[in-house]
């Protein structure tokens, strides 16, 4: 055998190794927990990525088959049988995932699940401005006007609170998503609130913020064109916790004059992988414990031991009131860093109280299980949200409105 064709052989082994391989392991990873941190990493990659671990290993397996017919070699043979598996093994990840969203109403485009963009790229709000300024911080709130709304024609609304572990994170961090809701009818208001220092715990102020916010968006009605009646709060992560919260607490408290005059009434709530019981998710042996400990002490001050009244202020199952809106929450089924049992008591006792408490869980997902915009998690996210809040008379009215991609 010449040189160059044992090069040409090796060359086409190698990338066909590399496209292969590091497929197999992340779905093995997000699948079977064997190496804890590593499958930290494949429950991002895997629902984030499907699509492209699919074509990767075709792309693996045609190689190995033209290596085998061209050279005719076992390590061509292993190259094919890997590849095979790998595909079986996606196939299956791909189809769940594809399940969940279709069981749940979401019509998917695994051709636009290719693309790469994040959640937080390709879009810029209509206007920004400030609607706070506590302590003389100006806290500022994102608008994203609607398209296909008829002139002087209220819309709904949806106010986004966005995640970051309570001390970190912005409005922008989901700008795709936000202009996708605009675009299908809903004015859409993402804001920011004041984030946890070592010096400054906000676990008193982070909420207070949220319905700050809630009181300026009624105080504006009239000039942003929207209906109070149609008011969906939404978040992920902390923002989730700080939705729920906020939610919760529309009809029970009222929020600093400076704001506004009053909270509106919220018509739903949408929360994506929140914070749920606090004391639970310190004493929680995840992966991510000392992350979620070093989180919760900068957010409350410290331990359940040092603050158990923060804690127990906070924990939102208390937060279950008669009034309370309709509730969608969705998770990774995975999550690293919540106790899945926490969510799953939650709906328990929300039901048993005659709530409306919805929960979704992601199968092979972590906590960022839909930072990709268009993978299939993301995409089925939007459309069960925007199905969920039309349900509960919160959506648009436009006439053949319909939110498949």
């Amino acid at each position: 055998m010449s040189m160059a064709i044992r090069l040409c052989r090796t060359g086409m082994m190698t990338i066909a190794w590399i496209m292969v391989l590091p497929c197999l392991l992340i779905l093995l990873g997000a699948i079977v927990p064997i190496v804890p941190w590593f499958r930290i990493y494949a429950l991002g990659v895997v629902p984030n990525h499907t699509s492209w671990l699919f074509l990767w290993a075709i792309v693996a397996l045609l190689i190995g088959l033209l290596a085998n017919s061209l050279f005719k070699s076992r390590a061509a043979i292993a190259i094919v049988v890997t590849a095979v598996a790998t595909i079986a093994l996606t196939t299956w990840v791909m189809l769940h995932l594809l399940y969940i969203a279709q069981v749940n109403g979401a019509r998917i485009n695994v051709v636009k699940a290719l693309e790469l963009r994040e959640v937080r790229d390709g879009a810029r709000p209509d206007e920004s401005r400030v609607y706070s300024r506590p302590g003389g911080e100006d806290l500022w709130l994102d608008i994203y006007h609607p398209a296909g709304t008829p002139a002087n024609t209220p819309s709904p609304v949806l106010i986004a609170v966005h995640g970051g572990g309570f001390f970190q994170g912005s409005r922008s961090s989901g700008a795709a998503n936000q202009r996708w809701f605009a675009d299908h009818g809903w004015t859409v208001i993402s804001i920011d609130y004041r984030l946890a220092r070592d010096d400054r715990p906000t676990w008193n102020l982070a909420t207070r913020d949220v319905q700050c916010a809630l009181a300026w968006t009624a105080a504006n009605a009239t000039a942003l064109h929207i209906d109070l009646d149609r008011v969906t709060l939404t978040g992920g992560s902390a923002g989730g916790s700080l939705a729920m919260a906020a939610g919760y607490l529309a009809d029970a408290k009222r929020t600093d004059p400076e704001c506004g005059p009053a909270i509106p009434h919220i018509a739903a709530v949408v929360a994506k992988a929140p914070l749920i019981d606090v004391i639970g998710s310190w004493y929680y042996t995840g992966e991510l414990r000392d992350e979620q400990r070093s989180y919760l002490t900068r957010y409350i001050g410290g331990s359940p031991r040092d603050y158990p009244e923060r804690y127990a202020a906070i924990d939102l199952r208390k937060f279950q009131f008669p009034s309370n809106p309709p509730t969608l929450i969705l998770s990774g089924a995975s999550d690293p860093l919540l106790s899945p049992e926490a969510g799953a008591d939650f709906v328990r006792r929300a039901k048993a109280g005659g709530l409306e408490v919805r929960r979704i869980l992601f199968p092979y997902s972590g906590h960022d299980f839909n930072t990709t915009y268009n993978s299939i998690t993301n995409q089925a996210m939007r459309q069960i949200i925007a199905q969920f809040i039309v349900d509960h008379g919160a959506g648009p009215k436009l006439p053949g409105l319909t939110f498949t991609d």
